[in-house]
C-alpha cells in the first residue's frame, strides 16, 4: 500500500461510503474553536470529489452514515451540506450497538458490489479496523478500493492485513486553514487540565469490541462522575456484559487501562481504602462513546434514561468511601475483589 495516488482510467464509477459519525467526532475533538466540524467535513467531501474527478472517477453513489440527530450542529445544516456535495445522509441511531454504523456501511458496500457492476471503485472514508472484511470482500470481487483516513486514526489492521488499492491521507483533504487548527495527536482542545494525557498510558487502539462495550457501560451508568468507584463498576459490568470468552470485568478494565482509555487510582478511606477509575477524555474511543451516550440521552432514548435513573437511584450509595458497599454487597468480598484486581496488575507488571 502506498500514499501515492494511482491514476484511474477515464469513466470509472465510484461509490463513496463515509463513516460520518467517526469523522465528525474526530474533527470535533481535534479542531480548535471556531472551526466547525460539519463545515470542514463537507469541505473534505468536496475535495475528495475533485480529487477523484482529476483521476477520471465520477461518484455514482455516495452515502454518509451517522446519528445526525445526536450531533451538536444543526441537523438540517449538516445534511444539506452533504446533499450539495452529492452524498446522501443515512440515519443510523447511536442508541443501538456501537457497530451499527459499521454494519450498515458494510451491508451497503456489498449490495452495491452485487447490484451495480458499473461501480468499479469503492472509497471508504474511515480508518476503523472493522472494515477489514469489507475491503477484502470488495477486492476479492475485483473492485478497486481507496481508503481515506487520518494517519494517526488509521487502524494498523487495515494497513497490515489489506492491500487496499491505495491510501489517501484525509489531512490532504482539509482546507489549509483547518489544518492549522488541528490539535496534536493525543491532545483535546476541550480537555480539562486535570486530565493530563501524561497521567494515562500511551493512547492505543482498543483491542476488542468488548472493550467498547465496557466503555459504554461506564459512560451510561457512571458518566456524570469524575471518578467511578471500582467495586460497583465491576459489579455493573458483570450484570450488563456477563462473562464471555473467559473474560471477566477485571480483564476488561485492565485492557482499557493498557490502551490509555482509563486509569486507576487508590484512595484512602474509612474503614477501607478503595480504588477509583478515571476516564481519559482525550482517548478517541472515550470521545466516541461519550458522544453516542450523551446524544442518546439528549434525544430521550429509553436506554439512556434507564442509565441515568440508575445513577439517580445510586447517588447515595456513592457519596462516601464507605458507601461503595451496599447492603447487597459484602464488605469483605468487595475488599477482596479489589485486592485481587491489584494483585493481578502487579503480576502483569512483573
Amino acid at each position: 500500500m502506498s500514499d501515492a495516488t494511482t491514476p484511474a482510467t477515464p469513466a470509472h464509477c465510484a461509490a463513496v461510503l463515509v463513516d460520518y459519525q467517526n469523522l465528525y467526532h474526530f474533527l470535533k475533538n481535534r479542531l480548535a474553536h471556531p472551526a466547525s466540524p460539519g463545515d470542514q467535513a463537507a469541505a473534505m467531501v468536496e475535495a475528495l470529489r475533485q480529487r477523484l474527478a482529476s483521476e477520471g472517477v465520477r461518484i455514482a453513489r455516495g452515502y454518509a452514515y451517522a446519528d445526525f440527530g445526536g450531533l451538536d450542529e444543526h441537523v438540517r445544516h449538516v445534511q444539506r451540506a452533504l446533499y450539495l456535495h452529492g452524498i446522501q445522509p443515512v440515519y443510523v441511531p447511536s442508541t443501538m450497538h456501537r457497530n451499527t454504523t459499521d454494519l450498515q456501511l458494510a451491508l451497503d458496500a456489498v449490495e452495491i458490489r452485487d447490484r451495480h457492476p458499473e461501480v468499479d471503485t469503492f472509497v471508504l472514508f474511515s480508518g476503523d479496523r472493522d472494515y477489514v472484511p469489507v475491503v477484502q470482500a470488495l477486492q476479492a470481487a475485483g473492485r478497486r478500493v481507496v481508503m481515506v483516513a487520518f494517519r494517526d486514526h488509521l487502524s494498523a489492521h487495515l494497513l497490515d492485513f489489506t492491500q487496499a488499492g491505495y491510501f489517501l491521507p484525509a489531512e490532504d483533504l482539509l482546507p489549509e486553514e483547518a489544518r492549522g487548527a488541528m490539535a496534536e495527536d493525543g491532545a483535546s482542545p476541550s480537555a480539562p487540565a486535570v486530565h493530563d494525557p501524561a497521567r494515562f498510558n500511551t493512547v492505543k487502539e482498543l483491542p476488542d469490541d468488548r472493550d467498547y462495550d465496557a466503555l459504554e457501560v461506564i459512560e451510561r451508568f457512571f458518566g456524570q462522575y469524575e471518578e467511578v468507584y471500582l467495586t460497583p463498576l465491576l459489579r455493573k459490568l458483570s450484570e450488563e456484559l456477563g462473562d464471555f470468552d473467559d473474560t471477566d470485568p477485571k480483564t476488561l478494565i485492565g485492557e482499557l487501562e493498557e490502551a490509555g482509555a482509563v486509569r486507576l487510582e487508590r484512595r484512602r478511606g474509612m474503614p477501607y481504602d478503595y480504588t477509583v477509575l478515571i476516564l481519559n477524555p482525550a482517548h478517541p474511543a472515550v470521545q466516541e462513546i461519550r458522544e453516542e451516550v450523551r446524544g442518546a440521552h439528549a434525544s430521550g432514548d429509553g436506554l439512556a434514561e434507564e442509565a441515568y435513573d440508575f445513577v439517580d437511584d445510586e447517588d447515595e450509595e456513592f457519596e462516601g468511601a464507605d458507601a461503595e458497599y451496599d447492603d447487597d454487597f459484602d464488605e469483605d468480598e468487595a475488599v477482596e475483589e479489589e485486592g485481587d484486581f491489584e494483585e493481578d496488575e502487579e503480576d502483569e507488571a512483573a
